[in-house]
């Protein structure tokens, strides 16, 4: 098990060993309306997932058990930076800390026993290695985690689409020829005095966040089918552009 920043500086803390206990659950976000005075109901679903709560329970232990707990309380006490929460080895939960605490035993002096709770943004869990080409390898629809080229032409709008509707224009007001484009899936933004807000389909044109995205498609964000290309998803009017992407697992 391991946890790192999701952009930036990793800060990798890697636990001495695994937890005893992970609690991790699945919850559909769907909704039941039942007939009345039938023996049946109706079901509105788009196959969303809400946001992963991880439970974990364990210990540290010997004369390094202080530094450790510290290290993964750090992590999970910053609650403005998107974590990378592994507990396979090239899988894991992006999210943030919760809750994490502490407590110490009279009878196991050498040890100290933690409760943790991870909050993830992403009801799916997303592959270590961001991949530039091929398919999703994974058993569950992922999502695209950047775009970047440069503007073909100042006077066109940028459009990305993906194969299932999701569609994001920039338009051509907001544009010079020649200027870099970064599409991001989600970044954490400082909306003033230190108060960070996740915003998704983030975009920045020649370096600087642009407020003149649009979403001309389905939610917004772009996304790949398991098992699809991801040439399924298309770019106008940019230069050399790179699209990126992670498998996307269902748990």
């Amino acid at each position: 098990m391991k946890i790192s920043n999701y952009s930036g500086a990793a800060d990798l803390f890697t636990f001495p060993y695994n937890s005893t206990s992970l609690d991790d659950e699945i919850n559909m976000d769907h909704s039941t309306t039942h007939m009345p005075y039938q023996d049946s109901s109706h079901i509105t679903s788009g196959g969303g997932i809400t946001p992963k709560k991880l439970v974990l329970q364990g210990h540290f232990s010997g004369s390094s058990k202080l530094t450790s707990y510290r290290s993964l309380a750090k992590h999970f006490s910053e609650d403005y930076k998107l974590k990378k929460f592994y507990f396979e080895s090239d899988k894991f939960a992006l999210g943030v800390g919760r809750s994490c605490k502490q407590t110490n035993a009279g009878g196991r002096t050498n040890f100290i026993d933690y409760v943790a709770n991870f909050e993830s943004i992403i009801g799916i869990l997303l592959g270590d290695t961001e991949k530039t080409s091929g398919t999703n390898a994974g058993d569950v629809t992922t999502f695209v985690t950047e775009i970047t080229g440069t503007v073909t032409s100042g006077a066109s709008d940028i459009v990305l689409t993906d194969a299932f509707g999701n569609q994001v224009t920039i338009p051509s007001s907001a544009l010079t020829t020649g200027q870099a484009i970064v599409y991001k899936l989600v970044q954490m933004v400082d909306s003033g005095s230190g108060i960070y807000v996740s915003e998704y389909a983030y975009v920045t044109i020649a370096g600087t966040q642009t407020r003149t995205v649009q979403t001309t498609g389905g939610f917004g964000l772009l996304q790949l089918a398991a098992a699809a290309n991801i040439t399924t998803v298309t770019t106008t009017n940019l230069t050399n552009p790179v699209k990126k992407f992670r498998d996307g697992w269902s748990d």
